[in-house]
């Protein structure tokens, strides 16, 4: 049909379903199987069947041992195993008392499963046209790996059942109203075919968010409703506030070049003198006498490197900084960089949402409370915390929500509240509650995805195909 109307096969599927919707056609299918030979069949027709092997052995062998058949033959002990059973079984061989073999009574008969399987050879054969011996053995050879292979064919046929009413030459019916089809019908009356509005149309993809965008503003609606004020910053931040002021000391592996990506040639401006000096003698002896610091030289050199972020927490220690004595509540949805090998888990640029709380009489239980409310406005209703440990804050919570999909828990983050190390040389004497995590990874869960770089590989099938609410 697609051939005679020069047109594709889509419209012709789609003007069949309209005609037969409307009686004018009947549409029938033909599901045809056949039974062809698979790798190991091929191999029964070409050295025999494993059960007619053993039976050779043994008429060549008249009076071997089981031991000893099991070693001239090249089967595996599996295999081998099955074909003496079935030899047995079928006559082609015997036993005698004190274990011997010998020929059966049928050893020299043709079986008629290799009648089935020789007939194969030449051609597939219709599973409908198999007679009623062909067809038991063919329900016994279908039960043996790899000796049969089945294939399955379709074909629509579609029947004239009635015209529609009229002629098509006799009267002309118009489809589209145009300028030039109002001024011909001055005067006289235009005859317009009806359209079936239910009808099946082609797919429209409009332009719309992507996945990632929409999950953005979704995790940014559930901070705002709870009171929660956004901050942003610089892609480029100095050392200081990535790792110093979160008390990470300079000799730290996650400040190695393996880890973290540095812009070089460019040094950071430091302008707090008063809070570079607290750091520097918080890093050496300690955020009070009688604490311990990290006991070695800090250098100021290191901190005013300058280095794509590895977190958003930069952001929230330079917040803390600025506003010692306000009682608040930040996030931030931000861009950070580690120095990754991409594969299925790890991306080296990736998205992280961070949640901080700084209050007078804030507490732990406080941050197991925000951090439930959260999730569960995420849409993850079993939230549970996990005691871990994490270096700037004391005590550390890791936590994890239940997937109905995947039907386990599922880490999703890590949380705690800020050590005095981290606070105090900023100049801050609340308690200060924080929370982040990957926003990939809970796209996974979102999305059903299980290679975290199908995000962002912008294929059109998997992008048309994702729901708004998943």
């Amino acid at each position: 049909m697609a051939r005679e109307t020069k047109g594709p096969t889509d419209r012709v599927r789609r003007t069949i379903e309209w005609l037969k919707e409307k009686g004018f056609v009947d549409v029938v299918t033909d599901v045809q199987r056949f039974v062809t030979l698979g790798p190991e069949g091929m191999i029964a027709v070409k050295n025999g069947l494993p059960e007619r092997q053993i039976a050779k052995i043994v008429k060549s062998n008249k009076g071997i041992t089981i031991p000893l058949l099991r070693s001239k033959s090249t089967m595996s002990e599996r295999e081998f195993n099955a074909a003496l059973g079935r030899a047995k079984s079928l006559g082609l061989i015997e036993v005698e008392a004190g274990g011997k073999l010998l020929p059966g009574s049928t050893s020299d008969k043709r079986l008629p499963d290799e009648d089935f399987l020789e007939s194969l050879a030449s051609k597939e054969r219709r599973i409908d046209e198999l007679n009623a011996d062909e067809k038991e053995v063919f329900g016994r050879l279908r039960n043996r790996p790899g000796l049969l292979e089945l294939k399955e064919t379709k074909q629509s046929l579609v029947r004239l059942v009635r015209l529609p009413p009229g002629s098509f030459e006799e009267e002309k019916l118009e489809t589209v109203v145009t300028p030039s089809l109002i001024k011909q019908s001055l005067g006289r009356k235009i005859a317009f075919s009806k359209i079936d509005v239910l009808a099946p149309s082609k797919p429209v993809y409009p332009g719309r968010e992507h996945p990632i965008t929409r999950l953005v503003r979704e995790v940014r609606n559930v901070w705002v409703s709870m009171g929660f004020e956004e901050i942003q910053g610089s892609l480029v931040q100095p050392s200081f506030w990535v790792f110093d002021a979160l008390f990470t000391p300079q000799d730290h592996p996650a400040r190695d070049m393996q880890d973290t990506l540095y812009v070089m040639g460019v040094r950071s401006k430091l302008n707090s003198e008063e809070i570079i000096d607290k750091v520097r003698a918080t890093h050496e002896n300690g955020w009070k006498t009688g604490s311990i610091g990290w006991r070695y030289k800090w250098s100021r050199n290191e901190s005013e490197r300058s280095v794509l972020r590895t977190h958003t927490t930069a952001l929230s220690s330079r917040y803390l900084a600025e506003n010692p004595d306000r009682e608040s509540r930040i996030f931030s949805i931000g861009r950070v960089f580690r120095n990754e090998s991409l594969d299925a888990t790890h991306l080296f640029e990736f998205m992280q949402i961070e949640g901080v709380v700084s209050e007078r009489g804030a507490t732990a239980r406080k941050l197991l409370g925000y951090m439930s409310e959260f999730y569960k406005g995420l849409g993850f209703e079993d939230v549970r915390f996990v005691p871990t440990y994490f270096p700037y804050t004391e005590p550390s919570f890791e936590p994890q929500v239940y997937s109905k999909q995947l039907e386990q828990w599922i880490e999703l983050g890590g949380s705690g509240v800020f050590r005095p190390e981290v606070v105090r040389p900023l100049g801050v004497k609340n308690n200060v509650l924080a929370w982040g995590f990957g926003l990939e990874r809970m796209a996974l869960l979102r999305y059903g995805l299980k290679d975290i770089r199908d995000l962002y590989s912008n294929s059109l099938k998997w992008l048309r195909g994702v729901r708004e609410y998943p």
